[in-house]
């Protein structure tokens, strides 16, 4: 039994064209709303329990399960409703259209093509008349772009499945790493004083630029020195950098912005205490004030923290081998590239979080996005396939 034996592949890809046509972003006033519902209304068109879970005003969350005899949730295809905005996209970004077998459009690789095959997944399994032991879940969760909002909703609520897939584009990889995102600010407060006489002040922006050079010149490398499996190393960019009034004044204030991307076997703490330990070195080469802050308005309250799950659990090996059965195409673990919920769900739970969808990562946010259409009716199958394996 197969997916397509329960929906069709013109089904499926109406489903994408639909989600990624309804805007979801942080510059709709809407915001997540209108797609939630949208949601919830096919799978109860479709007789699955439905759920708007409101997090903040026009930002809920929204479920979808099929009960089964025992009490718990087993399995969550977990999905963020939101996306970026359309910014500068070659195209009308809400206007999706098919083109040599892919589907253009903003969020349809990151991630409606994916909430499309969930989706999907849960209607062939409801159609199919089929019993679940076990009970699923799929979770559309708020705010994955800015703070995660709608995942740790799900941690508060106690929420907590068995295992759980989330569908960020990896071309239908089995990942099962990334690493941490930590935004880390560092402010040098100098002394202001006229232009012209420049040494009877500090110039912040001196100390800023000693700082540079010795993240380049000595912490980059001990960064680069530590490793994880399949993750490799950590890194530190630094991002953004502001400071001054005018030419004709001293700055007594610069600030800098950093990405710091940790592993499973580094500390928080420790990531913060190098940071500053290079920071407070640059400001003694001058004089300047150093104050160094995490950027938790910006980042998610859980912290946004790195995640693995052994390539050698069970689980892994289950997906995997589904995954290589429908594609065809052998599937060893990797790593993801960039942050996911399963930095969230996967630390503050006991699930057994991996990564998973149709779509390059390099296509998110891209100004032409787009998501090939084939890889998202694989991973509706893969989906079907894994409830089956896991919930009947």
């Amino acid at each position: 039994m197969t997916i397509l034996d329960q929906v069709t592949e013109e089904e499926i890809v109406n489903l994408v064209t639909q989600l990624v046509g309804i805007e979801s972003h942080k510059l709709n006033e809407k915001r997540e709303s209108a797609v939630a519902n949208w949601i919830a209304h096919q799978f109860k068109v479709e007789g699955i329990a439905s759920l708007i879970d409101v997090v903040e005003e026009n930002r809920p969350n929204v479920y979808g399960i099929i009960e089964g005899k025992t009490e718990g949730i087993k399995l969550m295809l977990n999905g963020h409703i939101d996306t970026v905005p359309g910014f500068k996209m070659n195209y009308d970004p809400f206007k999706p259209f098919i083109k040599d077998g892919n589907i253009y459009g903003r969020g349809t690789a990151d991630m409606k093509g994916a909430i499309a095959a969930m989706m999907a997944a849960l209607i062939g399994v409801k159609r199919s008349g089929v019993n679940l032991e076990h009970s699923v879940m799929f979770a559309g969760v708020i705010d994955e772009e800015e703070r995660s909002k709608g995942s740790e909703l799900l941690i508060r609520k106690t929420i907590n499945p068995e295992y759980v897939v989330i569908g960020e584009p990896t071309k239908l990889e089995v990942a099962v790493a990334h690493k941490g995102m930590e935004w880390v600010e560092v402010k040098f407060c100098g002394i202001a004083t006229h232009g012209s006489r420049p040494k009877e002040g500090i110039n912040a922006i001196y100390a800023a630029g000693y700082f540079c050079d010795l993240v380049r010149e000595s912490l980059e490398p001990a960064i680069e020195m530590r490793t994880f499996p399949l993750l490799g190393n950590g890194t530190i960019n630094i991002g953004k950098i502001n400071g001054g009034d005018d030419p004709n004044i001293v700055p007594d204030e610069c600030r800098i912005e950093i990405d710091r991307r940790w592993l499973p076997n580094e500390t928080l703490e420790a990531v913060h205490q190098e940071i500053e330990k290079t920071a407070k070195k640059a400001g003694e080469l001058i004089g300047a004030k150093v104050e160094v802050r995490a950027m938790r308005e910006l980042t998610s309250e859980m912290i946004n923290a790195p995640f693995s799950l052994s390539p050698e659990d069970e689980f892994v090996k289950t997906v995997c081998n589904l995954t290589e059965t429908i594609t065809g195409n052998l599937k060893k673990p990797i790593a993801f590239p960039a942050w996911s919920d399963a930095g969230i769900l996967g630390v503050h739970t006991n699930a057994k979080c991996l990564i998973l969808g149709p779509g390059d990562i390099v296509q998110a946010h891209a100004n032409d996005e787009f998501c090939s259409l084939k890889q998202i009716i694989e991973a509706a199958e893969i989906y079907y396939q894994l409830i089956l394996n896991r919930c009947q």
